[in-house]
């Protein structure tokens, strides 16, 4: 079988994990596949990666002009920070009616060629959003994947969603990556069927995240930081946004270090000076606080071996696989009640938006004896195992076999 990826925008976000995951599954099982996206061409030192292999991804590349009009970047669906796009970067509702008509033309000319180009049996659609609606468009047989980010879009931007509801009616699948998500694709598109909306639920990478013996200092060194060896090590992997509850977080930590210091390390895209005024910015606690930006998966995998605890602050979350491989390392996971983590996380759940529950569950997992810690980090990392992608690639095929 030959299928034909897309994403809305580049690696470096959930849904990216998830698109490239797939698509080294499918062709690890035998089938052709190519994954399309949008991207920046930021010079960073994975993009040769992408970059260097026309025949599995196609790329389209911005910023794009054509007849007097111009794309400086690919817009997101949401005003989350993106790691591959400028500070600030527009979102499709911050695009003109003219601009709006031109990227989804251009959108059309890269989906054409891909198509020609590839000759693809079937096309899967990341996000129920303008790809999904153009595949629609040329007629092509496709699915999509409802990852919870294109449903916030949906509430963010009206004049998407005629769009997206035609996007989702027209798909022959709808893969939700949890049961919270399908919920919310029956609710928002009209039109949609129950028995064509399945879960399927997101893996992460065995290969980079898993239990090994990491040298602190060495890592400490790669990532020219300075550390206080003493102190147990807090991961946030996550984009520093109100979405993933870094305000919250931040205040929590205030709390934690009162009591006990901890070394919190935040990996992830954006700047708490494009998320917060002066005076919100002022309330948080920095002790002990270490931001560290985009972090690449191996070392992303050392620093949750090295940690006690990881944690997911989030206000909204469609499945959490940061938390995933952070547990995958064999490290518990402090996660809100936000939608998909409360299915699978080992460590402890609190509501959203509650520092103080936040910095208890801290203190609590911090507390724990070394027997109890040995035990909990054995429970996460059995329960991690569970999320294989080879599996959830079988189920695809399986649905996309019903499409033949």
């Amino acid at each position: 079988m030959r299928i034909l990826i897309t994403n809305t925008g580049p690696w470096g976000t959930g849904s990216a994990v998830v698109a490239e995951a797939v698509h080294h599954e499918f062709r690890r099982l035998g089938h052709k596949a190519a994954l399309l996206f949008p991207d920046s061409q930021f010079e960073t030192s994975d993009r040769k990666r992408y970059y260097g292999r026309p025949d599995l991804y196609y790329i389209w590349r911005f910023p794009v002009e054509r007849d007097g009009r111009v794309l400086a970047t690919f817009p997101l669906m949401i005003t989350d920070p993106h790691p591959r796009n400028v500070p600030k970067a527009p979102t499709f509702r911050d695009l003109s009616k003219d601009l709006f008509r031109f990227y989804l033309r251009e959108a059309r000319r890269q989906l054409e060629g891909a198509v020609k180009r590839f000759r693809p049996d079937l096309v899967e659609c990341h996000h129920i959003w303008a790809t999904a609606y153009l595949a629609h468009q040329m007629g092509l047989p496709y699915v999509t994947v409802a990852h919870h980010s294109d449903q916030m879009g949906f509430h963010y931007d009206e004049r998407m969603r005629s769009y997206a509801i035609e996007a989702a009616r027209g798909a022959s699948w709808i893969f939700s990556i949890s049961e919270f998500v399908k919920r919310e694709v029956l609710a928002l598109y009209p039109g949609v069927k129950e028995q064509k909306t399945v879960v399927l639920e997101n893996g992460y990478d065995q290969r980079i995240f898993f239990p090994r013996r990491c040298q602190r200092a060495q890592v400490f060194r790669s990532l020219r930081r300075a550390d206080s060896p003493r102190l147990p090590l807090m991961t946030f992997a996550g984009k520093l946004s109100r979405t993933k509850g870094i305000d919250v977080l931040m205040r929590a930590n205030q709390l934690v270090q009162r009591e006990r210091k901890a070394l919190l390390l935040l990996a992830g895209a954006g700047r708490l000076e494009d998320e917060f005024n002066v005076e919100e910015r002022a309330e948080f606690h920095w002790e002990n606080v270490v931001f560290l930006g985009q972090v690449q998966q191996p070392l992303l995998a050392k620093l949750h071996n090295l940690a006690t605890l990881s944690l997911m602050p989030s206000r909204t979350e469609g499945f959490g696989i940061a938390a995933l491989e952070a547990m995958g390392c064999g490290t518990p996971v402090i996660a809100t009640r936000s939608g998909g983590p409360e299915t699978f996380v080992v460590g402890d759940l609190i509501q959203a938006e509650d520092p103080e529950a936040l910095a208890g569950a801290i203190l609590n997992l911090l507390s724990l004896n070394p027997q109890e810690q040995r035990g909990l980090r054995q429970a996460a990392l059995q329960r991690a195992r569970q999320y294989s992608w080879k599996e959830i690639v079988k189920r695809r095929l399986d649905y996309f076999n019903q499409m033949r």
